[in-house]
């Protein structure tokens, strides 16, 4: 049988480094294809070309088709893509990440799937944010309370220096408008501090478990 001929990779020497590449870049209701080394964006008013090795993460909005050819180049240039919704407000799923190797991801199913060692880690972890304070011995509920509690009396705390009323923590996941300005703001600042955490873990070649148990696990295990 006569073999199909492929995609012809890029011929790059090397990567293009992370800090000469560009950030992101954000595309909806359009085509992305291949032509040559450069990914082409088409849409009503036209093409534009972007070097694939130029450019680190390709956010495609809603509306947006890529090829097969679009998605090999960037694979091959060391560059990923997101899915996401309008104005890259949600995020759907991504190709490949920034590691290179399954290494931290090994790393993280070793310790998550251990008792002895989740809770090892997450005291670990607790200990880098507050080195103050002891948690030696301390059980994952009484480390979870803690910060609990540390978050609420940072609550009253600011309260009482700017002077924004404050009744507590109050909020419905399912309606974001069922709460009070200042409830709203500390969601939608939760929401986007979630979101970095996520991408980060992510780009390190991690998995994120919103588990309460594993929570702290996951973040640390990026971290060492």
């Amino acid at each position: 049988m006569k073999p199909v001929p492929g995609v012809k990779p890029p011929e790059l020497r090397s990567p293009v480094r992370g800090q000469d590449r560009l950030t992101f870049l954000y595309a909806e209701h359009c085509v992305v294809n291949r032509a040559d080394n450069a990914v082409t964006i088409t849409d009503s008013r036209g093409t534009v070309h972007v070097p694939a090795a130029a450019l680190s993460v390709l956010m495609l909005g809603p509306g947006s088709n890529i090829t097969y050819a679009a998605i090999c180049l960037l694979a091959e240039s060391r560059s990923t893509c997101v899915w996401v919704g309008e104005r890259g407000v949600r995020y759907y799923c991504h190709g490949a990440s920034l590691a290179q190797s399954t290494r931290l991801l090994e790393a993280q199913a070793r310790l998550v799937s251990s008792e002895r060692t989740r809770i090892k880690v997450a005291r670990r972890m607790y200990a880098m944010r507050f080195p103050d304070e002891r948690a030696d011995g301390l059980t994952m509920q009484q480390l979870l309370g803690k910060e609990g509690t540390r978050v609420r009396r940072a609550y009253e705390r600011e309260s009482q220096r700017t002077g924004v009323a404050w009744s507590g923590r109050s909020y419905k996941t399912t309606d974001f408008d069922d709460a009070d300005e200042v409830n709203k703001a500390l969601s939608a600042a939760n929401t986007s501090l979630y979101g970095v955490v996520h991408a980060i873990i992510v780009a390190l070649g991690a998995l994120r478990d919103w588990d309460s148990c594993t929570r702290v696990t996951n973040v640390a295990s990026c971290m060492t």
